[in-house]
């Protein structure tokens, strides 16, 4: 797979990744890009439609066994997936798993370490989530803790695999060898709240499902009685809480971008945090009640502000 077929495969499954990962250092760019492409392709594979939990569970777990083991499936029989699939690069995605798990084989092995970590957890992540939503569970987050771990399963881990992977691959180009505990700790809250921001602004699809990550305990301390999927009177107050706690993780992890010495590798950091502080922005210009009626998206115009705000930082 060659650079083009990587940028190719990343604009395909990707609307704004892609438009930061063009301008990462060379260095950075292709372990970055690859573990982006492996947890999008078990996302996939996770989210699936209309497949039964041990199909999607089944094929998750020949991934992670391959992780463990060194070296992934060469084949797999994805057929199934790419039938009940509607977006183009995700089926493209899929078909081209052989040649992105060759990627991965020639890595180097430090690399690959750091890879099979966070995509591992990344699988850990993604098999709760099927599993906790079995047997009519509506709300499997007992409390905060359970939500913020989750949080860190599926995203937290990859601001410290960034980290971990700037470390390595420029050394004090990236950093200072002395920030890296602290940056790690900011890595990881940098993707927690990118993570719950996701989380609260899919409530639209969600709740139709009968599906609300949001903590249980909280929300029957709203009022819910447990049964069936809560009313919006319920949810409101707790979403409200942890929009702010969205906030507050972001600006917890903004001392990172001064710790980034390479201004390639900080752009690339700071456009995420700042689309994600547009869209905490656009959900509360926008209102509880159209959050969970509609996806809130910031404007192509608002993108292309915040790539310029992000370059000259």
């Amino acid at each position: 797979m060659s650079l083009s077929d990587h940028d190719a495969l990343l604009k395909a499954v990707s609307r704004s990744f892609y438009l930061s990962m063009r301008f990462l250092p060379q260095e950075m760019r292709e372990p970055i890009s690859l573990g982006y492409l492996l947890a999008r392709f078990t996302d996939t594979i996770a989210d699936a439609p209309g497949l039964p939990d041990s199909e999607r569970l089944s094929v998750l777990d020949s991934v992670r066994l391959g992780l463990q083991r060194g070296r992934l499936p060469a084949e797999l029989d994805l057929s199934g997936f790419c039938e009940v699939l509607s977006h183009e690069g995700e089926q493209h995605l899929l078909a081209e798993s052989g040649a992105l798990f060759e990627w991965y084989e020639r890595t180097d092995d430090s690399l690959k370490a750091h890879l099979s970590e966070v995509i591992l957890t990344i699988i850990h992540g993604q098999c709760w989530d099927v599993k906790s939503f079995q047997d009519g569970v509506v709300a499997p987050c007992q409390n905060g803790d359970d939500l913020l771990r989750y949080a860190y399963w599926v995203a937290g881990c990859v601001g410290e695999f960034w980290t971990k992977v700037g470390f390595y691959t420029m050394g004090g180009g990236f950093a200072e060898p002395e920030s890296a505990a602290a940056m790690l700790v900011r890595g990881k809250k940098l993707g927690q709240g990118l993570q719950l921001i996701n989380i609260l602004r899919d409530l639209h699809e969600d709740l139709p499902n009968g599906r609300l990550y949001l903590p249980c305990e909280e929300v029957m301390a709203a009022g819910w009685d447990g049964d069936g999927v809560p009313a919006s009177k319920f949810i409101e107050p707790v979403y409200e809480k942890w929009l702010g706690t969205c906030e507050v993780f972001l600006d917890e992890a903004a001392p990172y971008l001064s710790q980034v010495n390479n201004a390639k590798a900080r752009f690339c950091t700071r456009l995420p945090m700042l689309l994600a502080k547009d869209t905490a922005r656009q959900m509360t210009e926008a209102g509880f009640d159209r959050v969970t009626a509609e996806k809130i998206k910031v404007p192509r115009s608002r993108v292309w502000k915040s790539m310029g705000q992000a370059i000259f930082f």
